[in-house]
């Protein structure tokens, strides 16, 4: 900062010397230098004092106004006014930093010339100096080394500047001959633009009478970074890089000034003046804009700011001129330039959170219908003066009168010859905007976060009389403890910037809100579903999942009707501020239904939103009804199986009767037989070589045995008759038996009769056995009768067995008839079975009976049993079903069942249906 320094030094021996010194002065003035040194001591706590003013800033957030601290019209000494930061074009009168007097000529009096050094600007190099004026009088100055003036002030004025370049040798004028006294290769002032400045006394009063003149130096002054010729900048070219101030040039573009400000203004790594934010915090792009839109407009910038005013005024006011104000989002820096802008966005009523706050205008204070701009004017020497008003006769006409309101423009200049266009424009920009309503407030969730200061949004909420209301985001301010975003803005009327530009004489009519549609809107369909479901009790259903978007709706109300003409019924009416997930039921199975969505503000019902042709789930009792039509028709099959099995038990029954009359026909003929076999035994051997005879292949088989045998403890006596008829295909038998047995224990009588044929593949057989046994303790008797037939793997069996038995302190009777058919390796049986069991021990007889009936398909087995000991009884199926009909025969009736995951259904009547875990059923 060495610059500041040298600069507080000399301004603190300015302060030496009062404005206007002559030469009557002069002695005290060189007397006070005499005693200093070009390091002067003195400087120090001026120095201190002027580095302190140049450092602070304010902190207030205003609407820019004139500068206060220095004056860019007044060549004065004055150390609290910062050092000067002149923009664009512009006229400097110079801050006085060092005055003195010595003598120079030395033909008229002593200390005849009075030396001054002037700062014009810092941020050097300047672009350039193009016409100093004393009191307004253009003076040139030759080149040489005493710079003395061209004209009429030849050899009583002359002058040497520098532009500020960051590097180069002190400025040394020797006007007179002699140096500026204490003036040092030291005081280079790098990267200030200075000049040194003498005059010499005039005896005469010719020149100076009033005084010393009041300088003008009017230039080209700082450079700045413009990025759209920066090929490091997203659609720049060329050389120019952010911070390094070498690659700058000269603008008068407000938007370009703004930014540089922005980044800052720096030497030798140190920051001169600006605010110095990193470029990654600054909105690049909104400046961008900015510049292109003065480019367009032909706005320009041009002044002289000062380093103790506020910096982020001082940007307020560079942005001003450009028809902008500065911006701060998200930790950045921006800028909202006037120009008309594109919505990106609509914000519905479903998307705020914590309602909408609406101010419909500004207040009288803030709302004028005509303003005057206070510019510069380079005609009217650089001084600021009021322009024409700029007054809308049709907002006079709405306020009653006019209301009238004087805007200060400090860096915007009307240079020699132009109209003050824009001025004109600014003003007119400042009555159209005051009549923009705002400001509006409203907070939505965190899918907004990425809008920021600056973007138009459409706010679409009808009950609030806002219909697609373009309206200008002001602040945005994100929550991070909710995720909320809450949002600041105002109206924007596009038609207001053609108006301002003096492209049509037609101002914007003034916001109103809409009259608001107190029906609500029908419900946005991709915010709800409607699906068809099975509810958890089983019953075909609907389900409506879906969440208002509206934050006014009171209720939802939910109706609905199967498909077609049918008149609606209603469902539900749910609260609007929760989520809905409800379930319409019960409802038809597999059928389409119509359902409507609807909200409701107060009494008043919205427009339905329609879902048509849902179908809805498959219901429980569907499906049990679908199971039960399938076990009807698999139990009507099985009646039918079990009547013909029947039948066959029936008929086998009848040819067991038949075969046993038989068997006991042939009983009596054998008895006959063995009675003959013993007179006729010769013949019979004689018939038996007879049919060997004529049998050589032995078709025939014919056996006929007796036996007798006696001991001392057992007789035996026995009777077997066989035959036996073969040919290649087909074979026909018998054989009928006859037992009888008797010892010292018991005895025993056994009957067994046989007989069978096959033709090919087709095989049948009917035997009977029968056994008699007697002890001394116990009687028994047993019948089995089987029928059988085959072909291949198919077969067929009837099975009889009966017993009786009896004993001194039991009885037992036992029956048991089965039925079997086999086919391809699946068997069904069907078995019956009766047991009658008595016994007694001492005073304690205990009687049993059970009667029984499985039916046995592959080995899943259905029946009953019933048992009963005279103190118990049950009654156990077996069955994935049981069911009772009425005597009608009607399939309405009662069942049970019991499904693979042990669960057991209940079915009454009626069509109820009861689920509880496999166990006892208890009402």
């Amino acid at each position: 900062m060495r610059v500041l320094r040298t600069a507080g030094m000399v301004v603190a021996a300015v302060a030496l010397v009062a404005t206007g010194v002559g030469i009557a002065a002069g002695g005290a003035a060189a007397a006070a230098a005499g005693s200093a040194t070009a390091a002067t001591a003195l400087s120090i706590g001026t120095y201190a004092s002027l580095g302190a003013g140049i450092l602070s800033m304010a902190t207030a957030f205003m609407a820019p106004k004139m500068g206060v601290e220095g004056s860019a019209t007044t060549f004065a000494t004055n150390p609290q006014s910062g050092l000067p930061y002149a923009i664009g074009r512009t006229r400097m009168s110079g801050l006085r930093v060092y005055a003195r007097t010595y003598d120079g000529f030395k033909q008229q009096s002593k200390h005849d010339i009075l030396a001054f050094v002037a700062l014009l600007s810092i941020a050097g190099p300047i672009h350039s100096i193009e016409q100093f004026t004393a009191d307004n009088e253009a003076v040139t100055f030759s080149t040489n080394s005493d710079g003395d003036a061209n004209g009429r002030f030849y050899r009583y004025m002359a002058q040497k500047l520098s532009l500020g370049a960051s590097s180069g040798s002190a400025l040394a004028m020797t006007f007179g001959g002699k140096p500026f006294p204490e003036w040092t290769a030291n005081h280079k002032l790098s990267g200030i633009a200075h000049a040194q400045w003498a005059l010499r006394f005039d005896t005469d009063g010719d020149l100076f009478g009033a005084g010393a003149p009041e300088p003008a130096w009017i230039g080209k002054w700082v450079k700045v970074y413009d990025p759209r010729k920066d090929s490091t900048y997203p659609g720049g070219s060329g050389s120019h890089r952010a911070l390094n101030e070498a690659t700058y040039e000269w603008s008068d573009n407000p938007g370009l000034h703004a930014l540089t400000w922005a980044l800052g203004r720096w030497q030798n790594g140190k920051r001169v003046c600006g605010i110095g934010a990193p470029v990654s915090t600054i909105r690049v792009a909104e400046f961008v804009e900015c510049a292109n839109v003065c480019d367009a407009n032909g706005w320009k910038v041009g002044g002289v700011e000062w380093t103790t005013d506020s910096k982020w005024d001082t940007l307020k006011r560079i942005l001003q001129a450009g028809g902008a104000i500065p911006t701060q989002t998200g930790a950045m820096i921006g800028c909202l330039t006037s120009t008309p802008r594109t919505a990106i966005a609509t914000i519905e009523s479903r998307h705020l959170l914590d309602g909408l706050s609406i101010a419909a205008t500004k207040s009288r204070r803030d709302r004028f219908n005509s303003v005057i701009p206070r510019y510069v004017d380079e005609d009217s020497d650089w001084a600021v003066i009021s322009g024409t008003a700029v007054t809308v006769a049709d907002y006079v006409t709405a306020d009653g009168g006019q209301r009238t309101k004087e805007v200060d423009f400090p860096l915007v200049q009307v240079f020699s010859g132009d109209t003050a266009s824009q001025p004109g424009q600014l003003a007119a920009y400042a009555v159209v905007n005051s009549r923009e309503a705002g400001p509006f407030t409203w907070t939505t969730g965190p899918e907004w976060i990425g809008l920021k200061t600056g973007d138009v949004v459409y706010l679409n909420v009808p009950e609030e009389g806002l219909v697609n209301q373009p309206v200008l985001i002001t602040r945005r301010a994100p929550d991070p403890a909710t995720g909320k975003v809450s949002f600041a803005g105002e109206t924007e009327t596009y038609s207001k910037h053609a108006y301002a530009l003096g492209q049509t004489t037609t101002p914007p009519k003034p916001f109103r809100l809409s009259a608001p549609d107190l029906k609500p809107p029908a419900p946005l369909a991709e915010n709800w579903t409607v699906t068809g479901v099975t509810s958890g009790e089983g019953f075909p259903a609907l389900q409506v999942v879906g969440a208002s978007e509206m934050p006014s709706a009171d209720a939802i109300v939910i109706d609905y009707r199967k498909t077609g003409d049918e008149p609606w019924t209603g469902s539900a009416i749910l609260s609007a501020v929760e989520p809905v997930e409800h379930v319409i039921a019960p409802l038809e199975s597999e059928t389409a239904y119509d359902v409507r969505i609807a909200y409701r503000v107060g009494t008043a019902l919205g427009n339905m939103t329609m879902f048509v042709n849902v179908v809805t789930g498959l219901g429980k009792i569907t499906i049990i009804e679908g199971q039960l039509s399938q076990i009807d028709v698999q139990m009507t099959q099985l009646e039918q199986d079990a009547a013909a099995a029947q039948t066959a038990i029936n008929a086998a029954q009848a040819d067991i009767d038949a075969a046993v009359a038989d068997i006991a026909a042939q009983g009596s003929a054998i008895e006959t037989i063995e009675q003959n076999v013993a007179t006729n035994s010769g013949d019979i051997e004689l018939l038996v070589q007879q049919i060997d005879a004529l049998s050589p292949q032995g078709i025939v088989e014919l056996s006929n045995k007796l036996g007798v045998m006696a001991t001392t403890n057992e007789a035996v006596a026995g009777a077997l008759l066989a035959a036996t008829i073969k040919t290649s295909e087909s074979s026909a038998s018998f054989s009928s038996e006859r037992t009888i047995r008797a010892n010292a224990h018991q005895v025993i009588a056994r009957a067994v009769d046989a007989m069978g044929v096959r033709m090919g593949a087709a095989e049948a057989g009917i035997s009977t056995e029968q056994t008699v046994r007697a002890t001394a303790d116990t009687a028994l008797s047993n019948q089995l009768n089987t029928v059988s037939a085959s072909v291949d793997a198919n077969s067929a069996a009837i099975t009889a067995e009966v017993s009786a038995r009896a004993t001194g302190d039991a009885s037992l009777s036992n029956q048991i008839n089965s039925v079997t058919a086999t086919v391809n390796g699946h068997t069904v049986s069907i078995t019956n079975q009766s047991v009658a069991i008595g016994t007694a021990q001492g005073d304690i007889t205990t009687l049993f009976g059970r009667a029984a009936l499985t039916v046995d398909v592959n080995g899943r087995i259905t029946g009953y049993e019933i048992d009963n000991n005279g103190t118990v009884g049950s009654f156990t199926i077996r069955s994935d079903r049981f069911r009772v009909l009425p005597p009608s025969g009607t399939t309405d009736g009662f069942y049970i069942d019991i499904d693979g995951s042990n669960r057991t259904t209940q079915y009454i009547r009626s069509g109820s249906v009861r689920v509880v875990e496999l166990g006892w059923i208890v009402n």
